[in-house]
């Protein structure tokens, strides 16, 4: 909404000496729109100076600055007079003025909003972002450019109204002057959604490294570039199969290593986690079949998806099996690291889960993006049966359709796992360990994703306790997919603004 406004102000302030605009300052319908303005320029010095609810300790500085400039725009405004809301902007200087208040004023409700004006509400959390000084120094810029406009805008109307002018130039000044300490372009150069460079495996890598890779092969296949063709969704589904392959040993391991602790209350939902990741995988091969159906298109695809889903087998097998060369062949060893090598201690076997957790997370992105594959799919099989019948209306397959809803229940599966595997986490870890904050993060992602919570989600307060997430677990699309056990956890999140 700012860069709406700006481009409004910017060609403003390009005709500043132009005849038409020197007219127009003056017509009857551009003055109460000046003010208006001005009046949107003096809330958000308002808000600036009071840190928008929850100013920060080191910006008394800033605040300070924003608060005398607010003092000289609500004088600016006192003499500019009061706006009109009734009257329609007569010339294209008033229009443009009223177009770039309504902006303004937008983008500053927007930013309100993450600070209710009542204490018993909640902050969002993003308002501590908002009130940090680089935010508040960088919004300050931006008005300082916005606020000499309308000084300059203000100097050629007619006396008395054109004193407002050197108010609001002088605001400017203190805007400007309180905003050079830091470069305002800091926010804009944060990457919101940064997808990693690829990190090959390596053999000999430590735990840390593998963990660092892996993250890094879950968020380029939550991102990718393309899926290009047949080759490459028949190779992923291949891929997702062997992964849930891969975590169910894991989660095997780590149960042999609840046992030898002695915490066998934790046993249960383990087990329940085991199930629910084979029956991902199962499913998963139900789409492997189905692409077997297509003749042709075979082999390892190179392009990222792939590569990336082959180094995340790679690490996986690597991190659960004794070789530390190990790659997915028929010659693989089968050998699994001992259980007290893999989590000392019960805080490890939760970060270990969680590498599960989120590699689940991956091959349920891979099955959301169905429907780029279905396309793929239904055009082979639109070729093929007019290869085989020209005289034929062209007409999807019935095994297209077959194919989509092998997707849906991979994907059904999957979410069920999470949910399962979440429980045993929370079970497992303390309720302040990251472990626990990112389980609550990939549950709530898995929830939002569901098509039957997209209502219940749009009402919801965020964050929400792990055990309000598992308790609104998606139906399974079959009688065979395990439910999440009845204990759910009874305690109080704390939300954080």
């Amino acid at each position: 909404m700012t860069a709406l406004a700006t481009e409004y102000l910017t060609d403003l302030q390009q005709q500043l000496h132009s005849p038409r605009l020197h007219r127009d300052i003056r017509s009857r319908t551009a003055l109460p729109e000046l003010s208006r303005l001005t009046h949107v320029l003096a809330r958000y010095h308002d808000q600036i100076a009071n840190g928008f609810g929850t100013p920060a300790p080191d910006l008394t500085g800033v605040r300070d600055a924003a608060r005398r400039a607010g003092t000289l725009l609500e004088q600016g405004e006192h003499l500019l007079g009061p706006p009109s809301d009734t009257e329609t902007p007569a010339s294209t200087l008033a229009q443009k003025l009223r177009a770039a208040s309504i902006a303004l004023g937008c983008g500053l409700d927007l930013l309100s909003t993450h600070s209710p004006p009542t204490q018993d509400q909640v902050t969002s959390a993003n308002a501590v972002v908002i009130a940090t000084p680089d935010t508040a120094r960088a919004l300050l810029h931006q008005l300082s450019t916005h606020t000499a406009t309308v000084g300059h805008l203000a100097r050629r109307t007619n006396a008395p109204t054109n004193q407002a002018g050197a108010l609001l130039l002088k605001a400017a000044i203190l805007d400007r002057i309180y905003s050079e300490n830091r470069t305002a372009s800091s926010i804009a150069a944060l990457p919101l959604h940064h997808t990693p460079a690829r990190i090959p495996p390596v053999i000999g890598e430590d735990d840390r490294q593998a963990l660092a890779g892996i993250d890094a092969s879950i968020q380029r296949l939550s991102a990718p570039a393309a899926f290009t063709s047949v080759t490459t969704w028949r190779y992923l589904a291949r891929a997702a199969a062997i992964v849930c392959d891969l975590n169910s040993k894991t989660v095997r391991q780590l149960i042999h290593r609840i046992n030898e602790m002695s915490r066998l209350h934790h046993v249960p939902v383990l087990k329940q986690a085991v199930a629910d990741v084979q029956h991902t995988g199962r499913a998963w091969r139900t789409v492997i079949q189905r692409w077997d159906g297509h003749i042709g298109h075979y082999g390892h695809p190179a392009n990222g998806p792939a590569t990336d889903a082959g180094d995340l087998i790679v690490r996986l097998g690597r991190f659960i099996h004794a070789d530390p060369a190990w790659t997915p062949s028929p010659r693989a060893s089968g050998r699994l690291r001992p259980p007290h090598e893999l989590a000392a201690d019960l805080t490890q076997a939760a970060d270990l889960a969680v590498v599960a957790l989120k590699t689940i997370e991956a091959c349920n992105n891979i099955a959301a993006s169905q429907h780029a594959a279905i396309n793929d799919a239904a055009t082979i099989g639109v070729l093929d049966h007019q290869k085989k019948h020209p005289t034929q209306r062209p007409r999807v397959p019935a095994s297209v359709r077959e194919l989509s809803t092998r997707y849906d229940i991979a994907q059904t599966r999957g979410r069920q796992a999470i949910l399962t595997l979440g429980q045993a986490i929370h079970n497992l870890t303390s309720q302040s360990a990251d472990t626990l904050i990112e389980a609550r993060l990939i549950i709530d992602r898995t929830l939002a994703n569901a098509e039957q919570n997209q209502s219940p989600l749009a009402a919801a307060e965020f964050p929400r306790t792990i055990g309000n997430c598992l308790s609104k677990a998606p139906p399974s699309s079959s009688s065979q997919t395990s439910k999440v056990p009845t204990n759910q956890p009874n305690y109080q999140h704390r939300q954080q603004g």
